[in-house]
């Protein structure tokens, strides 16, 4: 129990760029050289990317789809 407590008080929420909420834990921030070589290395793999663009100019990506390019 003690564990699910911990874990709720470090969940976060942030919005893609549509609007929606989703938990930080499903997303990974990139730096814009990161933005260059992650769309690279998707397309060569044709995978799909969305980079989404967080508060005070950061950039992020779907976990999932970060995973997907890097494996």
């Amino acid at each position: 129990m003690m564990d699910t407590l911990e874990q709720d008080r470090k969940w976060h929420l942030i919005r893609n760029d549509n609007g929606e909420w989703i938990s930080d834990d499903n997303a990974v921030e990139v730096s814009k050289e990161d933005v260059q070589r992650l769309k690279l290395m998707a397309m060569r793999a044709n995978k799909n990317l969305s980079v989404q663009h967080g508060m005070e100019g950061c950039l992020w990506c779907y976990k999932h789809e970060f995973e997907a390019i890097n494996n």
